[in-house]
């Protein structure tokens, strides 16, 4: 939007534009295909995370569970799955996983390159998703300042020097790769949030009114395997370094998701105002991936307990050890099995419906088309809230104001449409007259109308305007201010 400096993690913007440098195809190819191929990192770092802090023979179920299984039909930026789309929440992920090992091995090995190699990792995390980052910073001051509280009241002095040596090892590595972005973030917004409605948005079915609704579709069979995983986990598992970081990580998403949850809605009802961190959805997407962890568990407890049961043998005996192959073969099946339910997700199946429907809008394309060719980016757009999210900003345009989900937190969102909503309405009543001087506020360029609008259009007297472009449904219009 007009008159903003960088606020959006710019990581997968990057790579796309790096995509079409050297592949010399069009962007709107890239962000519709690409997430196919690039998306395939966050299975291959889940993978990795999984056997790296456990073992092969969990990460194996783990990864049916994250490719198949964890998120049904929920959208893909609604639980940490892969899916063929390019969106920021499911593309950054993988740096989650990665990072999340970097924190096992600093804690694990106390020593101080994986201190720096883990805050390395995270400000390049924040590059990618500010969510990811954010949870990781709770789980580690959970766990690093619980340390020092004890150390200081032991009054172990030099623990306490050490452990605050370990933060600073990480936190100069993460502001120098995060820099980039916090030039911008920190630097001139000063983290300031002040669109709530960005902070506070609960998307489709993670709407409050559809809470039950999404309770419901995340009821599953696999679900009833993570429980069982997460109770193994809890009785059994024994490296205590690893449980506080997934109970952490567990404890930390599940209660900032309710807390995120409640904070609008006592805004609204009982008008008690919270602080506000990132959207509640978020919290839950890296719920999901901690199910398919929970679910390997959970799977091998259950495949050792149905052998155990054929053989004779009692849990715990040391000839009942599953081989490799048995492993591999059980997981493939389920696959197959579960294949046919897979194929009719809600990410291949609907979405591709709505994209092939979108095509469809022939007015709206030749808007896009023409603004895409015609006008230069830096102009600034006008025009009603649902033509800002398509045809306009595909565009890549500047406008007034733009669709909730995709608006600037740092800045006010009630406050630029109640200026794009003025602006509009004294283009077809000539009021609100305060609505004048917002048009060189804003440096208005040029102004998106439907033809609905369009034949109640009248010229203000401060401007010229003329049409540059017009179909049977939508038409621009240029609008230069007149000189003083």
């Amino acid at each position: 939007m007009t008159g903003q400096y960088m606020w959006y993690n710019p990581m997968l913007f990057l790579l796309e534009t790096l995509v079409v440098k050297f592949t010399g195809l069009p962007i709107n190819v890239v962000v519709a295909r690409a997430g196919a191929f690039i998306n395939i990192l966050s299975p291959v770092a889940f993978f990795f995370m999984v056997i790296k802090l456990f073992d092969y023979k969990v990460a194996l179920p783990a990864i049916l569970c994250f490719f198949f299984l964890v998120n049904g039909n929920l959208p893909c930026w609604g639980g940490a799955t892969y899916s063929p789309w390019l969106l920021s929440d499911t593309f950054s992920q993988f740096t989650f996983y990665i990072t999340i090992f970097f924190v096992y091995k600093a804690f694990s090995s106390q020593k101080l390159f994986w201190f720096i190699i883990f805050g390395a990792s995270l400000g390049i995390t924040f590059l990618g998703h500010s969510a990811p980052v954010f949870i990781i910073l709770l789980i580690v001051i959970c766990i690093q300042g619980r340390k020092v509280v004890e150390s200081f009241w032991a009054k172990d002095y030099s623990a306490v020097k050490t452990y605050f040596l370990q933060g600073l090892f990480a936190v100069i590595p993460f502001i120098i790769f995060a820099f980039p972005f916090l030039y911008y973030v920190y630097g001139k917004y000063h983290f300031h949030f002040v669109n709530h409605e960005i902070l506070e948005c609960a998307p489709g079915i993670f709407a409050r009114r559809y809470t039950l609704q999404l309770m419901k579709s995340n009821v599953t069979f696999s679900l009833i395997i993570s429980v069982i995983g997460m109770i193994w986990f809890y009785k059994k598992f024994d490296n205590p370094i690893l449980s506080k970081i997934v109970w952490h990580w567990f404890f930390i998403c599940l209660g900032m998701y309710i807390y995120e949850s409640a904070v609008p809605t006592l805004d609204h009802m009982l008008h008690i105002t919270l602080p506000d961190t990132i959207p509640a959805f978020h919290y839950f997407f890296y719920l999901k991936a901690l199910q398919s962890i929970f679910f390997g568990f959970g799977f091998i407890f259950l495949l050792t307990w149905l052998v155990g049961r054929l053989k004779g043998l009692k849990p715990g005996n040391p000839k009942l050890i599953l081989s490799d192959t048995l492993v591999i073969v059980c997981v493939l099946v389920y696959a197959l099995a579960y294949y046919p339910i897979y194929i009719n997700r809600y990410d291949f199946t609907e979405l591709r419906v709505q994209a092939i429907e979108k095509g469809k809008q022939t007015d709206k394309i030749g808007v896009y088309d023409f603004i895409s060719k015609n006008i230069p980016l830096d102009h600034v757009l006008l025009c009603e809230h649902g033509l800002s999210l398509f045809p306009a900003m595909p565009t890549g345009i500047k406008m007034v104001s733009i669709e909730t989900y995709f608006s600037n937190p740092y800045l006010s969102y009630t406050q630029r449409e109640d200026d794009r909503n003025a602006m509009l309405s004294y283009l077809t009543s000539t009021k609100p007259d305060t609505a004048q001087k917002l048009f060189a506020e804003y440096k208005v360029n040029d102004v998106l109308l439907a033809d609905s609008d369009f034949v109640r259009y009248k010229q203000p007297a401060f401007a010229t305007s003329k049409v540059i472009y017009k179909n049977s449904s939508y038409a621009i219009l240029s609008f230069t201010q007149n000189n003083k």
